[in-house]
């Protein structure tokens, strides 16, 4: 069962997927206990803990959905900010240095084309849906990829073009790099599909992340991977990306991150396997900073998400899922 705050457990009529459903009422409740332990050592700094007071509505899934789980306002937020995708003392730095891990990550799960190490991912297609300014697109092409990049930000879109003309390495092949202004629904709607599809540090930042996430399940071809990489909703997530990121030390601009959309990984778990029994999550790894390195590392024991093991204390994570051919023998395994 999924849920993006940890409150009393709902009917079990719910049909397993479902709760991404939020309360105001519990929304408000666990916020307040939040910010009241946190302002007993920080004082008024955590008065500024954001409150959510929309509910999500249930999801309907159709084959080529009608809604837009695109949210307007962090599209304009990331807009705003696209000039710096690629400026390493701008806003983006952090995620240009979590880059390398989180592609290293994707090269080991997929564990493929052992004959060519330097083109582990040619011969697959691929979507990094949420691209941004593609940094994560690049490296994919580099490796050899067929490369879909897709933004809801036309000036993401701009940006990431106009950066990968300075690199005639990405236009020579084998990877190719197509950057799209679109979304994972309009994707979806063309009838498009893919060998692995990508959701990087992106569904805290849609509407509706239940019907996101199951749009990129739809999007991902019977044998395909889909990798999905976000933060948990603990109160040390919050205090590192909000509270010290944005607050303190000014690394991003304020409301850059929006707390109560981070998921827990064990909602996300649900959620894939929500979407058939086809699907099944083979990895997840938590994913720490190193400040006096300052190098992201993906925690090397599987299935370790937050510090020391404990759930709350679980802030980045990375997770791998496979969409298997269901044949008889499935079936009865």
């Amino acid at each position: 069962m999924i849920s993006l705050l940890s409150v009393p457990q709902p009917r079990k009529s719910l049909v397993k997927g479902e709760r991404f459903i939020r309360s105001d009422y519990k929304t408000e409740t666990m916020e307040k206990k939040i910010r009241g332990m946190l302002r007993q050592k920080f004082g008024d700094l955590f008065r500024t803990l954001p409150r959510h007071h929309r509910a999500v509505q249930r999801a309907t899934f159709a084959t080529h959905p009608t809604f837009s789980t695109v949210d307007a306002a962090e599209v304009q937020k990331f807009s705003d900010k696209s000039a710096e995708w690629w400026d390493p003392e701008g806003e983006f730095s952090m995620l240009q240095l979590l880059n390398p891990p989180r592609v290293a990550y994707v090269r080991d799960q997929l564990n493929t084309n052992p004959a060519r190490p330097s083109k582990p991912f040619e011969g697959l297609r691929m979507l990094d849906i949420g691209c941004g300014g593609g940094l994560l697109s690049e490296s994919l092409c580099r490796l050899g990829g067929t490369v879909v990049g897709a933004d809801a930000s036309g000036d993401n879109i701009k940006m990431a073009k106009l950066h990968s003309r300075k690199d005639p390495m990405l236009w020579k092949g084998p990877g190719k790099l197509d950057y799209r202004h679109t979304t994972a629904e309009d994707l979806l709607a063309a009838e498009e599909s893919f060998d692995v599809v990508l959701a990087m540090e992106i569904i805290e930042h849609v509407n509706q992340p239940l019907d996101f996430l199951r749009t990129c399940a739809q999007l991902t071809r019977p044998d395909g991977r889909l990798f999905l990489s976000t933060m948990g909703r603990t109160p040390i997530a919050y205090g590192l990306t909000v509270l010290l990121a944005e607050d303190i030390l000014g690394l991003v601009h304020k409301g850059t991150h929006d707390w109560s959309k981070y998921i827990k990984s064990k909602e996300l778990i649900d959620a894939v396997h929500s979407f058939g029994q086809e699907w099944v999550v083979e990895s997840v790894r938590g994913i720490r900073w190193d400040p006096i390195l300052r190098k992201w590392h993906v925690f090397e024991q599987e299935g370790m998400v937050g510090i020391g093991g404990f759930e709350s204390l679980e802030v980045n994570y990375i997770l791998s899922a496979r969409r298997r051919i269901i044949t008889q023998e499935t079936l009865v395994a």
